[in-house]
C-alpha cells in the first residue's frame, strides 16, 4: 500500500459517511542491534577533568658479559634507559543530537493519550539510539580501515592450489583456501606469542598473550568459510572460538583513499564519519560506513573504499582505545511556543590505534 495520505475511505453503505481509522501504533523497535560489542569493550574512562591521556612505551634493557673483578671501576656509570615513547589521545570530538516535541498541537494527529505518548516516547528514545548508532558506526569504520605503521602490518594469505586447473573443484579449492587463513593466524599467534620488535610502530620488544588479541572478522570471510567442512587446523588451534568472537558487517572494511574522487556508477565508497554530502542539489545524511551516492565528491581522508580481500583485523584488546569526556541530558521548554527541545551533548577522542600493540590486517 501507498503512504497514507490523510484521505478517509466512502463507506460502503452510506456515501456521506467514511470508515474510521481502527487504531495508531508506533514501531517501537527500531535499533535492536548496531555490532556494537567492539566499541563497548573499548571504552575506556575519561571525565570532566583534563582532555588526555598519555600512554608511554619503554623499550626492553640490554645485557653484557661480566667481567669479575674489572667491574670494580665502572660502579659510578651512569646506565639510564633510553627515553619512553609517549602517546597522546586527546578528548577533542564533540557531539550534540537534538529533538523537539510537544504536548498540544502535535496531539491533534492521534486517536488517544496512549498512541501519542507512545509516540513522543519513541522519538525521545531515539536520542538514544542515534547515539549508539553513531558510536558503533564510527568506531567500526575505523578499526575495518586503520592501518598501522609497524614493520608487519599486513599479511597476505597465500593459498596453494594444485597445478590442474582443468577440472573445477571448487569445493576443494575453498577448502585450501579456508586452510591457508587458519595456517596463517595460527602462524602469527606463535610470532605475537614470541619476542619481537615487528608488530608494533616504535619497533620495541614485545610479547603478548594470546588472551588479550582480538580478531575482528570480515562477516563475508566468516561465512565463507562456514559453508565448508572446517579444516582440522581451525579445531586444533581453536580458531573455531576465534571466528566467532567478533564479526563487523563486510562493509566496514576498506582502504581510506588518498586523493579526491568523485563517485561512479556501481563504486563502493563510504563514509568514514557521520556528515552530510548534497549531490544535485539533494542531502544525503550519511553515518559511518554508509554508501555514498553517485556522483558524490569525496575529500582524501574522509572516505574509504570497501575491500572485499580484507579477511580481519588481529589486535590487541587496548589497541583502540575509546574514551568518553561527558555525556549530559538536557531540556529547554519554549513557554510561547510550547515545545520542548532535548539535547544529548557528550564527547570522546579522536579514534586512534595504540602505537605499542599490534594491528594487523590480514587479506586474500
Amino acid at each position: 500500500m501507498p503512504a497514507f495520505s490523510g484521505q478517509l475511505r466512502a463507506n460502503e453503505i452510506y456515501a456521506t459517511l467514511f470508515n474510521m481509522i481502527i487504531s495508531q501504533e508506533v514501531f517501537g523497535d527500531n535499533i535492536s542491534g548496531t555490532f556494537s560489542s567492539l566499541v563497548d569493550k573499548s571504552r575506556v574512562d575519561g571525565g570532566l577533568y583534563g582532555d588526555s591521556k598519555l600512554f608511554y612505551s619503554a623499550d626492553v634493557l640490554k645485557s653484557r658479559a661480566w667481567g669479575g673483578d674489572t667491574e670494580a671501576t665502572n660502579l659510578l656509570q651512569i646506565e639510564r634507559p633510553k627515553d619512553p615513547e609517549t602517546q597522546e589521545v586527546v578528548l577533542d570530538v564533540f557531539r550534540q543530537i537534538g529533538l523537539t516535541v510537544d504536548e498540544y498541537l502535535s496531539k491533534r494527529a492521534w486517536m488517544g493519550e496512549g498512541a501519542f505518548a507512545k509516540f513522543n516516547s519513541v522519538m525521545l528514545g531515539m536520542i538514544r539510539e542515534t547515539k549508539r548508532v553513531y558510536d558503533s558506526t564510527t568506531f567500526n569504520a575505523y578499526v575495518g580501515t586503520a592501518v598501522s605503521a609497524a614493520a608487519i602490518n599486513t599479511i597476505q594469505v597465500s593459498p596453494t592450489l594444485g597445478t590442474d586447473t582443468s577440472s573445477a573443484d571448487l569445493e576443494g579449492a575453498a577448502r585450501i583456501e579456508a586452510s591457508a587463513i587458519a595456517q596463517t593466524i595460527a602462524d602469527l599467534f606463535i610470532d605475537l606469542k614470541d619476542v619481537s620488535r615487528e608488530y608494533n610502530d616504535y619497533g620495541h620488544l614485545r610479547s603478548y598473550d594470546l588472551e588479550d588479541l582480538v580478531v575482528v572478522w570480515n562477516s563475508k570471510w566468516v561465512n565463507k568459510i562456514k559453508k565448508i567442512d572446517l579444516p582440522t587446523m581451525f579445531h586444533n588451534e581453536g580458531l573455531v572460538d576465534r571466528l566467532a568472537e567478533e564479526i563487523l558487517p563486510a562493509r566496514y572494511f576498506g582502504d581510506i583513499i588518498a586523493a579526491s574522487h568523485t563517485v561512479l556508477a556501481g563504486e563502493d565508497y563510504r563514509a568514514l564519519e557521520e556528515q552530510d554530502i548534497t549531490v544535485s542539489g539533494t542531502v544525503y545524511h550519511l553515518f559511518a560506513g554508509d554508501k555514498f551516492p553517485v556522483g558524490a565528491s569525496l575529500i582524501a581522508g574522509q572516505a574509504y573504499q570497501v575491500n572485499g580481500d580484507i579477511i580481519c583485523k588481529v589486535m590487541h584488546k587496548r589497541s583502540v582505545p575509546f574514551m568518553s569526556a561527558f555525556e549530559a541530558s538536557t531540556a529547554f521548554f519554549n513557554a510561547r511556543s510550547l515545545t520542548t527541545n532535548h539535547y544529548l551533548t557528550w564527547g570522546h577522542n579522536t579514534i586512534e590505534y595504540l602505537k605499542n600493540y599490534p594491528f594487523i590486517t590480514i587479506t586474500m
